[in-house]
């Protein structure tokens, strides 16, 4: 008996069902409505078979993929074969089938072998591949946006090529931050030009805003409640496709990290954001602020499954660096407490230079614009250097460029 779930378009739903009603030893279990609702199915371990239609609500590459993890075999239903294959779908069959057809393609699929795609390259190096640092870290502001974006600043000023994505799927101010006033989301731009396929993207397709030649932004979603656009597989390829266009990819993400909660609902992802960008990160920077509060939560923090996985490749970052908040010297106070709690010393600690940082973000400027002698704008510059290798270049003298220029440019944004 094979059991087949129903998981394609409206017009073909009652096509189908007739169909399979002819063929002996078919049942079909469900005909779910979305694809939450279709993979709710799948990890109940019902399905043998999953036939889907190109057209079925939530449908792409990433729940294809998820549908094949559950160990259900897929079959595509439609005229757009090459559409079907482009999600991962190996078999399908035509509207016009009958019932013969349909049975014969059924049990190909039920008794198929899964076999991992061929690469499109041979292994072997292949080519430049620039850095993506992950800025993550605790609740209480920390500070994740300001310490982002001047990172991405300050690096384009030691000559890297440089990116910076807000994939802050809750509450995304890289664009607030910068004084952009973009309308639109770059970085859903960027996950529908890659799911579709339009166009080989290069710096010049890829949807951004530019702060000067080297340094641009992806901006974030306007809205909070778009998250549902941001899938995990899509921006994760997203991210490995700006590195091998930039030389330093800076990502900005939520704290948040719902799945380490045993308790939330396993079909509310929220944050597949977060967690994408993590497992892509080639360093994730840890940051808490250096505060009682700060310094408790990150304690919880690093004692978390999540974190452990991250070890290998995560920087801790002090920022709000204070006497006047645990004491003096601050310094040595900090670092007592992480020795004693989690015995892991802080590889970087940010100064608390608030009155930049307000006069900055009040102006839309990045710490350096601001003031280039900022306490805070010299500790990021001196994180960079340690983070990547100088990649110092020579620059056309832009003395003639003020910063009424310089605004405006970062106003005018490229999109697909």
């Amino acid at each position: 008996m094979t059991q087949v779930l129903l998981a394609v378009d409206f017009e073909f739903d009652l096509i189908l069902f007739e169909l399979l009603s002819d063929i002996d030893d078919v049942t079909i279990v469900a005909r779910p409505a979305d694809e939450v609702e279709l993979l709710a199915h799948c990890r109940t371990g019902s399905a043998d078979v999953v036939i889907v239609g190109r057209y079925f609500p939530g449908l792409d590459s990433e729940v294809v993929a998820a549908i094949s993890a559950t160990g259900a075999k897929v079959l595509g239903f439609g005229d757009d074969g090459e559409e079907l294959s482009a999600l991962g779908i190996a078999a399908s069959v035509r509207t016009d089938a009958d019932a013969s057809t349909l049975s014969t393609a059924l049990e190909d699929v039920r008794d198929s072998t899964v076999v991992p795609p061929r690469p499109a390259a041979p292994p072997g190096p292949i080519g430049r591949q620039g850095t993506i640092i992950t800025v993550w870290g605790t609740g209480s502001s920390p500070g994740r946006t300001l310490t982002a974006v001047n990172l991405a600043d300050q690096a384009s000023r030691q000559g890297h090529r440089s990116v910076i994505v807000d994939a802050d799927t809750v509450a995304g101010m890289v664009a607030a931050t910068l004084g952009l006033t973009e309308e639109s989301s770059h970085l859903a731009s960027l996950c529908r030009a890659i799911v579709e396929r339009t166009s080989h993207l290069d710096r010049h397709s890829v949807p951004h805003a530019v702060v000067r030649d080297d340094f641009h932004v992806v901006t974030g979603l306007t809205r909070p409640e778009r998250w549902p656009e941001i899938r995990a597989s899509v921006l994760e390829s997203a991210l490995h496709r700006l590195a091998k266009l930039y030389d330093l990819v800076i990502v900005d993400v939520s704290d948040r990290i719902d799945p380490d909660d045993d308790l939330a609902d396993p079909f509310y992802d929220r944050h597949c954001a977060t967690r994408a960008a993590l497992e892509a990160a080639d360093l994730v920077l840890v940051l808490a602020a250096g505060e009682p509060i700060g310094l408790q939560r990150l304690v919880k923090l690093l004692g978390t499954p999540r974190a452990e996985s991250l070890r290998e490749k995560m920087k801790l970052v002090i920022t709000k660096v204070r006497s006047g908040a645990v004491g003096q010297p601050a310094e040595v106070r900090i670092r007592e407490v992480l020795d004693r709690f989690v015995r892991i010393v802080p590889d970087f600690m940010l100064s608390d230079d608030r009155a930049t940082a307000d006069a900055a973000m009040l102006a839309g400027r990045t710490l350096h614009e601001q003031n280039p002698r900022s306490a805070l704008g010299q500790d990021i510059a001196g994180m960079i250097e340690d983070l990547v290798p100088s990649r110092k270049r020579a620059r056309p003298n832009r003395g003639g460029r003020g910063r009424g220029n310089a605004r405006a440019s970062r106003r005018r944004a490229r999109q697909v």
